[in-house]
Parts: structure tokens; C-alpha cells; sequence
């Protein structure tokens, strides 16, 4: 596990660090928001940490397919948090050789769909049916490979189909408790 302090005031609290581990081993600091089994099953989970223990925010990646999930304590939302923990999550990424990084965001959540555009995530494909857009960052050349290669193959698939391989894809990558 990783500790990376900031001494400085940043978001209006007296200390802040974020944490980087596996998810089993930072289970504990996300076991009371939402997304806690997405995130506990997470390869690379990096947690944001006020006032020396308390976890307002937190960012994980998990299974082969490097599906990201992200979650902000309503009280930290709409100062930058987000953007702050996913350019974290996303350099630890880089430094720990993935190749790219892919979500799905609700094409009704705007929000979170300009914070993922504005660090880098682009639209390869949009789900009519679960109103989901699968978004990917490429963090190599490789990454912008298959970033361009399911881009392609998206445009040619009918949304039946990828909306049920998302499904499946979605199924295997959640752990359960």
C-alpha cells in the first residue's frame, strides 16, 4: 500500500492523503459507501482520506478489462475531489503498465460525463437501451489501439448485442461478497 500526503490545505480540510492498494486491502476505508463491493474488488483502489481517517472519495479499477468506478461523498461533491482522484488513479495506472482504462457513465449523468471527457475518456460506443456510454482512456500506444480497434468494431455491432455483452462483461467484473 502507497501513501502519498498532502500537508497543505486542499478542499477546505486541515490533512488530506490518498491511499493506494489492492481493494481487499483497503476493504475497510470504502465498506460504507455504495459502490463497496465494486470497489473492494478492485486490482488498484486509490482512497481519499480527510482528517487522517476518514474516506470521502474513492477510485478503483478492477478485472481485466480495467473498469473503472468512482465515488464522491455527497458532502465533497462539486469541488474538484473527482477530478482529483481519477488523475491519481489514472497516473498509479500508468505507472503500473495498464494499457487502458474503460467505464460506462448514464448518458443522463452530465456531470460525471465532463469530468471523465475533460481527464481524458472518450465515447466508443453508446447503449440505447441501458442509456450507457462506454468511454475509454488509452494510457499507451497500445491502449490507443484497442481504443480505435473496439471504436470500429462498436460502430459495426448492432446495440442488442453490445448492450448484452456489456451486461456479461459487467457480471463477471463485480465480485460478490
Amino acid at each position: 500500500m502507497m501513501v502519498d500526503s498532502l500537508a497543505y490545505q486542499l478542499f477546505g480540510e486541515p490533512y488530506v492523503k490518498f491511499l493506494c492498494g489492492h481493494g481487499e486491502q483497503l476493504r475497510g476505508k470504502v465498506q460504507g459507501f455504495p459502490l463497496a463491493s465494486e470497489l473492494a474488488s478492485s486490482g488498484l483502489l486509490v482512497v481519499f482520506i480527510v482528517n487522517d481517517n476518514d474516506a470521502v472519495a474513492a477510485c478503483g479499477i478492477r478485472s481485466i478489462f480495467n473498469v473503472l468506478v468512482l465515488y464522491v461523498e455527497e458532502g465533497y461533491r462539486g469541488r474538484g475531489l473527482g477530478s482529483e482522484v481519477l488523475a491519481k488513479t489514472i497516473d498509479v495506472a500508468q505507472k503500473r503498465g495498464l494499457n487502458f482504462v474503460t467505464l460506462s457513465v448514464s448518458s443522463d449523468n452530465i456531470t460525471a460525463f465532463h469530468l471523465y471527457s475533460k481527464c481524458g475518456f472518450k465515447e466508443v460506443a453508446y447503449l440505447r437501451k441501458p442509456n450507457l456510454i462506454l468511454m475509454m482512456i488509452p494510457l499507451n500506444l497500445k491502449g490507443r489501439f484497442v481504443c480505435e480497434f473496439l471504436k470500429d468494431v462498436c460502430s459495426f455491432l448492432p446495440d442488442l448485442f453490445l448492450t448484452r455483452v456489456h451486461g456479461w462483461f459487467y457480471k463477471r467484473t463485480v465480485q460478490e461478497d
